[in-house]
């Protein structure tokens, strides 16, 4: 009966020791240090942007107060936002930390957090957003949709010459071009029908100008020295002539905080009776 009873003891302390383990708190970013880092962004979904995070001992000071407890297991899907940290190292490396609304995820890997510090960090996060002063990261031409009643469909993205920066912040300069358009006719050739003589044009991050709309007829398909005409547009409202045309937009955003440049898009649009 003694032997049960020791056995039975030794259980219930292992069990213990065991839930001990999986539940004591941990602060995996208690020694982080801001000079070991030399650049961080962070990309919130929705609204889809990243921003860059100029000010990093204040980012350290929310990680250095982080708790998780044990690790999750499941392969449960969150409605929540999603909020994405990324910090490269002085040594190179680079390091994911977020969160997908529930949960505070260490590259790739789920913990559950301690409520307070790890809400303080995603308020961290849409505090900067919301400032309107954070620097928006476009590694690449924002993407344009069309709309015009009450449909939208996704702009074809042509030549574009865009500046964005390294991880160490060294400015690179991509150059790329398309072919004409009068040559991308498979890629086109399924107009946009619609009856609203207007179309709005939205883009993913907005640019600083809209430097130019030009259009030319679809009956021009395949002449390369087919006359491009002026489009009128007012704001982001293009006016559609008459018939099938394909519109070329060309769009700039101002690269002087590292990211930006010039791209053109394409949108073959047929207005009908």
């Amino acid at each position: 009966m003694k032997k049960r009873l020791m056995i039975t003891a030794a259980c219930i302390i292992l069990l213990c020791l065991v839930v001990f383990l999986f539940t004591m708190e941990k602060k995996p970013y208690e020694h982080l240090d801001a000079a070991q880092i030399v650049s961080a962004k962070v990309s919130l979904t929705p609204p889809g942007k990243t921003l860059e995070i100029e000010n990093i001992p204040e980012l350290v000071d929310y990680l250095n107060d982080v708790v998780i407890y044990n690790r999750d297991i499941s392969c449960a899907n969150y409605d929540g936002q999603g909020v994405e940290f990324t910090l490269t190292m002085a040594d190179g490396t680079q390091t994911e930390i977020g969160s997908d609304g529930a949960f505070f995820i260490i590259d790739g890997v789920r913990y559950r957090p301690k409520y307070e510090p790890w809400e303080s960090l995603n308020y961290y996060a849409n505090q900067l957003l919301n400032s309107g002063t954070a620097n928006i990261i476009l590694e690449e031409p924002p993407c344009l949709s069309v709309t015009s009643n009450g449909i939208t469909i996704d702009a074809l993205l042509g030549t574009y010459s865009w500046q964005k920066k390294d991880i160490d912040g060294t400015p690179i300069n991509v150059n790329a071009d398309s072919a004409d358009p009068s040559d991308l006719k498979e890629l086109l050739a399924s107009p946009f029908k619609t009856p609203e003589a207007t179309a709005s044009l939205n883009f993913a991050e907005e640019p600083d100008t809209i430097s130019s709309v030009r259009c030319w007829s679809d009956e021009q398909w395949g002449d390369p020295a087919a006359a491009r005409e002026a489009a009128a547009i007012s704001g982001n409202i293009l006016t559609l002539k008459p018939g099938g045309y394909i519109y070329e937009i060309v769009a700039e955003w101002n690269p002087e905080n590292g990211y930006g440049g010039t791209a053109s898009y394409f949108i073959y649009i047929k207005l009908t009776e």
